[in-house]
């Protein structure tokens, strides 16, 4: 390193600034204010330098000083050998500036103005009341670059040793690694903290080394009383998790385990990992766990398990509908398991989701499922899910049943009435007791779940005919939520197709679609047996068609084109004909007549089930004694 440049163009600056080199320099020093804004500022540095200022003052010739000086040249800390220095009127104490601009050319002010390991030796100090002395210093480097400071030596110019810089810049290259040490020690503990599993790393003794607080969360523990002490201890109270720690030494991923402990039940995933030295040498082990419930609400973001329609997606005008969406706002405020009965293509799905996202459980997952769909002997282990080795052909580890990932939300069994009979037991059981026990397994696990219940069909009649439970009937139908047919909402059919067409013709990119008034008399003469859900493909398929901006009868399908208005309709509708409670009140007495007041044969003659006839029996105020008697 050549140092005499340094040094000249240090004088030059002093020279212009003035500084007389025959007059004793003046000790600048802080208020006590601003030296504790100085040392504040430097406070890492000065816990990591001080230690070693005492280590350093043991190799040194007596009557040497060593000093730790921020970026600013003020003296942070000084240390001085035994026995003391003799540095006269020079003060190095805390406090003192000792930059270049206040004591002249100087083994601090040089390193500090430089940025590189320098000494300054008697006659190469500006201040001729320094040339007695020789200084060492050098600078201390963030791990990101920043100048922090500079540590050095000053003493009497005779006792200087050769190796005295060398044992300052092992000091300062000390101090710098140390700070890389703490800074990669805070970021490892920001990432465990920041993970969203739980994590425990085991050092080879079976000591906790780390645990971050989703691991404290999950197990009720507190990290920093865990931390150092021994697995065993901690856990001592969960055999099959201490089982866990000692085989994770062989990695493995996704392990399920339900437990209780400190007197919480904890139901996890659990994956390992061996920690290894670059030389494939294992000094630990860490293992990451995970909450079911996590992992179920993750899976089911995943499959796109969530509710996407709301109450004021539900569009009509009519009556009935109306009356079913204020019913479906009020159950919403409750967790009652609700039943819907609806033709298929009525929205029972739609109304389920604005249920959900009204409810208290909106927050929670919405997981549905068509037990029409299911295969018959799939339909057990899909909704309870099954554990490891249930059956053959059951996934390695188990699988969680739709129970469990609707847990803390809603589960919408759709065409419930197609459930086997077998399985209904075990549904109700479940429904009763809020807990799941999977096929193959013993332990029940708690869901926190609103079941929303939805069908075509007429439950009442196939628990007469034996193919559905009565028990589970009722208990499904706490709340019992009809939407409408579109053929009896006919005001709302238009409603519908206008909607329908503004919603294809943004996803296409177009601009405003119209039906023409042939098309619109087409679709309000037709009877939509497949609802809203047909009148929906009907109008998407229009658009496709379409090559101006307007809908005619030839964009229609041939069966709506070519519809008729429906006589028996027709002929309701006129004035001077009966309402359609009166019609139907007239046909239930022509049939408990005609059978001579037998409900059963009656309920067979009607084509409905002896349960619904008695609900039209005293909905329409009549007798069924009376009647017997009479035919009688």
């Amino acid at each position: 390193m050549i140092r005499q440049p340094m040094i000249s163009e240090s004088w030059a600056r002093c020279r212009q600034a003035g500084m007389d080199p025959l007059k004793s320099p003046k000790t600048v020093r802080v208020s006590e204010k601003e030296f504790d804004s100085h040392l504040q500022h430097a406070i890492d540095v000065a816990r990591l330098a001080e230690p070693l200022m005492d280590e350093m003052l043991s190799f040194v010739s007596p009557g040497f000083r060593v000093f730790l000086s921020d970026s600013h040249g003020c003296i942070l800390a000084s240390r001085a050998s035994e026995p003391p220095d003799d540095l006269g009127p020079i003060n190095v104490g805390p406090g003192t500036l000792w930059g270049e601009e206040h004591q002249g050319t100087n083994a601090i002010g040089l390193a500090i103005r430089e940025g590189v390991p320098c000494t300054v030796n008697a006659a190469e100090h500006y201040f001729a009341a320094y040339r007695s002395l020789s200084g060492a210093a050098t600078p201390i480097v963030s791990p990101e670059g920043e100048f922090l400071g500079a540590i050095g030596m000053l003493g009497a110019s005779q006792a200087c040793h050769p190796h005295t810089l060398g044992m300052i810049v092992a000091a300062s290259a000390a101090i710098e690694n140390q700070m890389k040490l703490e800074r990669a020690a805070n970021q490892l503990y920001s990432v465990i903290q920041s993970i969203s599993d739980g994590l425990i790393a085991v050092d080879n003794d079976g000591f906790i080394t780390h645990m971050n607080s989703v691991a404290g969360r999950i197990f009720g523990l507190k990290t920093s009383s865990c931390v150092g002490r021994s697995v065993e201890e901690v856990f001592k109270g969960s055999f099959p998790l201490l089982q866990m720690f000692k085989t994770g030494r062989e990695g493995f991923n996704d392990r399920e385990l339900a437990i209780t402990f400190n007197g919480r039940r904890v139901h996890i995933t659990v994956s390992s990992r061996p920690v290894c030295s670059e030389q494939r040498k294992v000094f630990g082990v860490v293992l990451t766990c995970r909450e079911m419930r996590s992992v179920q609400r993750l899976v089911t973001r995943m499959v796109g398990a969530q509710a996407r329609f709301t109450l004021s997606d539900l569009v009509g005008e009519d009556p009935k509908f109306l009356a079913a969406i204020g019913m479906a706002r009020r159950v919403a405020r409750s967790d009652s398991t609700v039943l819907i009965v609806g033709e298929s293509g009525t929205g029972k799905e739609l109304f389920a989701q604005s249920i959900h996202n009204a409810s208290p459980q909106r927050e929670g997952p919405f997981v549905a499922v068509n037990a029409a769909a299911l295969p018959r002997d799939l339909v057990e282990s899909e909704l309870f899910g099954y554990e490891e080795g249930a059956f053959t052909g059951a996934r390695r580890g188990g699988r969680p049943g739709k129970f469990e990932l609707a847990s803390g939300g809603t589960l919408f069994l759709d065409e419930i009435g197609d459930i086997p009979l077998e399985v209904q037991i075990s549904l109700l059981r479940v429904l009763q007791e809020k807990q799941v026990v999977r096929i193959g397994g013993h332990a029940p696990i708690p869901v926190q779940i609103r079941v929303i219940a939805a069908t075509h069909k007429d439950l009442a009649r196939l628990v007469e005919e034996g193919r559905f439970r009565l028990d589970l009937y009722y208990r499904i139908s706490v709340i019992n939520l009809t939407v409408p047919p579109l053929r009896e909402r006919n005001q709302d059919v238009l409603l519908l197709a206008d909607c329908f067409l503004k919603r294809f013709a943004k996803m296409r990119g177009q601009g405003e679609i119209a039906l023409s008034e042939e098309a619109r008399e087409a679709l309000m003469r037709y009877s939509w047996p497949g609802n809203v859900r047909e009148l929906q493909n009907v109008i998407e398929q229009a658009v496709h068609l379409l090559e101006g901006n307007e809908v005619c009868p030839e964009h229609l399908p041939e069966r709506i084109r070519d519809s008729r208005p429906d006589p028996a309709m027709t002929a309701l509708d006129a004035p001077e004909m009966p309402t359609l409670v009166q019609a139907e009140k007239a046909v239930v007495l022509q049939a408990m007549r005609s059978c001579r007041g037998n409900i059963s044969s009656a309920a067979r003659c009607l084509g409905i089930g002896r349960t619904t006839l008695y609900r039209k029996l005293e909905s329409h105020g009549i007798d069924p004694d009376s009647m017997r008697r009479t035919a009688t």
